[in-house]
């Protein structure tokens, strides 16, 4: 059924339209998708491009899994701005992860004037873990989404984790294919698969997305490429880099540096948190783990590769605090020798003559 509904090239669509145009009083369902009003990705470029997420519209985007990812980071936060927003993670653990960053998304808010917080509520995440686990993780969301009486977009990240050899998973990816479909369909929601690669896609998540762009490296942007889309030419590209919110640094480098999100959570911690602490010594204690912890350690802390600053923070702590005890444990044993020599004197003066 979703063969004949869907179009799988420019040519069959081009040939549906043109029957359904021959027939006055008629008019194509796609037709009504395309005008309804999209929802802006926030990248002036790729908006350029594909003309925003359309409403009861699967669009598959694949490529460089680092671009994909600060693209799904950003896409949550522009959706989060309409209303909830439906994120499903596939992840495989051990080969191919992908995973949020609080603080990428934390950045994004900011740069839309969004309350962290505000995407925080709106994001309703589920996860699978393997391909067994996708059409659960999917009822998940559909159970929100029935919930809510709606959503403002729908994100499917990965979707082809588990593809193995041959048409392993192929037929996970199909029936997860079929039902973001039925949700676009019947919700009217823009719905946004990603994917490693489009050769990993089963044929009928390819078969129901009817805009299709790969993304790849382009210097320190990305080349964005419209392969597949029912009223725009392709194939076109367009470089994001200028276009995009937070310029060429958010692109360049895909997360903040990490001397800039260490001091804006600093600051944020003595903004807030210092003020309300009540213990004797709490601020003295946490001003000196700036000092002797984490200010001494900040290279070790930045070439950590943990992406949360905060994260690096309590492990260099934990570490910190670690060498003084160990430092107490070595003065104490040499107090204690030092106590049992002098014990050891007086029993020997005690002793009669």
């Amino acid at each position: 059924m979703f063969l004949l509904l869907g179009v799988s090239a420019a040519g069959s669509y081009r040939n549906g339209e043109a029957a359904v145009q021959a027939r006055p009083g008629f008019a194509r369902a796609s037709s009504v998708v395309w005008s309804r009003s999209p929802l802006p990705t926030g990248i002036r470029a790729l908006d350029s491009l594909i003309g925003g997420l359309t409403g009861g519209a699967v669009h598959l985007f694949s490529g460089d899994p680092e671009c994909i990812g600060w693209l799904v980071h950003h896409l949550l936060v522009v959706g989060s701005a309409r209303g909830a927003v439906l994120y499903m993670n596939n992840t495989d653990y051990y080969k191919h992860r992908s995973e949020l960053v609080p603080e990428r998304l934390a950045a994004d808010a900011k740069a839309f004037g969004i309350g962290f917080s505000t995407v925080l509520e709106r994001v309703v995440s589920a996860a699978a873990y393997s391909k067994e686990r996708q059409a659960a993780a999917l009822g998940a969301l559909e159970r929100s989404l029935e919930e809510r009486g709606g959503a403002a977009l729908v994100v499917v990240h990965d979707i082809s984790a588990f593809r193995g050899a041959g048409e392993e998973g192929s037929a996970e990816m199909d029936l997860v294919a079929s039902r973001l479909w039925r949700i676009a369909s019947e919700r009217g929601v823009p719905v946004v698969v990603t994917s490693r690669d489009l050769r990993l896609c089963s044929g009928l998540i390819a078969s129901v997305a009817k805009v299709v762009v790969e993304c790849r490296r382009q210097g320190k942007g990305i080349c964005a490429t419209l392969v597949r889309h029912p009223e725009r030419e392709t194939p076109a590209s367009v470089s994001v880099q200028d276009h995009c919110i937070g310029g060429g640094d958010q692109l360049g480098r895909i997360t903040p540096p990490f001397r800039q999100s260490y001091q804006e959570l600093l600051a944020s911690l003595r903004g807030g948190y210092l003020g309300l602490i009540r213990s004797p010594g709490g601020k003295e204690a946490f001003e000196a783990l700036v000092r002797e912890a984490w200010d001494r350690e900040f290279a070790a802390m930045a070439a950590s590769g943990i992406p949360m600053a905060l994260d690096a923070m309590n492990l260099t702590a934990n570490v910190s605090n670690r060498g003084e005890i160990e430092a107490l444990k070595r003065s104490f044993s040499g107090l204690v020798a030092r106590i049992a020599e002098l014990e050891s004197r007086v029993a020997a003066l005690e002793m009669p003559g």
